[in-house]
């Protein structure tokens, strides 16, 4: 498969990966972020892949539906979506939350997944399109490490993803879900998370997930929908 897919959080991590892995699929990717993309556009296109970066902020329902819109009408429609835009809070014990730091978690992980999805589904079902939505093994274990916040709002794109896979059904739209483990980027840093810790005894990479992102968007997944696919190195088993 192939075509347009849009990924949000695709400045850096597992987002910035999976923009570089469906490019190189045959993908023409939009990819989104509150950050700069100019890493990412620039390392697709000096792969020979075509990619065009649109800075908003998910929880912007408005700004969303815009970005998805301009970018489906560039782009000839949207075959594929990829919500990876993900914030980890700044707090992680219940003792010390705020309503400020609950509300943002949330707000990103959770609502910025509904908003993502309420924009791009009325172009994916002309398509019979794909999405992929990222979790967490937080959403599945309640996590070790993270906030309760957090697991609560990665478990809710988990459920996200089975919902929307029965709804969008019957329009081809085919919608599964990754929950990684602990990955190597910015947002486990200082966080306390050992490679001792794992079964594998190191952290993912960010292009292990976006391998499977890419799967889950190929021809090779079109009897998949509503699975939620670990990848975590063996720290969890569903």
């Amino acid at each position: 498969m192939s075509g347009h897919a849009l990924v949000t959080g695709a400045a850096r991590g597992i987002g910035g990966a999976t923009a570089a892995a469906l490019a190189a699929q045959g993908f023409a990717v939009t990819a989104t972020d509150v950050l700069p993309l100019d890493e990412t556009v620039d390392r697709i296109r000096e792969a020979g892949g075509t990619a065009t970066g649109r800075v908003v902020d998910v929880r912007d329902r408005a700004a969303v539906r815009e970005t998805v819109d301009a970018a489906a009408a560039d782009h000839g429609g949207l075959h594929a979506l990829v919500t990876c835009a993900g914030v980890y809070g700044r707090e992680t014990h219940i003792d010390a939350l705020t309503e400020d730091d609950v509300d943002l978690v949330l707000d990103v992980n959770v609502k910025g997944t509904l908003w993502m999805l309420q924009a791009g589904l009325p172009h994916l079902r002309r398509t019979a399109g794909r999405v992929v939505c990222l979790g967490s093994v937080a959403g599945r274990n309640g996590g070790v490490a993270s906030g309760p916040h957090y697991g609560a709002s990665k478990g809710g794109v988990h459920s996200i993803v089975r919902w929307a896979s029965k709804a969008e059904a019957q329009h081809g739209v085919l919608v599964n879900g990754i929950a990684p483990g602990a990955v190597e980027t910015p947002m486990i840093e200082g966080r306390g998370y050992s490679p001792e810790g794992m079964p594998l005894k190191r952290f993912g990479r960010p292009e292990e997930i976006a391998a499977v992102a890419a799967f889950l968007v190929s021809d090779a997944a079109s009897f998949l929908t509503g699975a939620v696919v670990d990848v975590n190195g063996g720290i969890f088993q569903s």
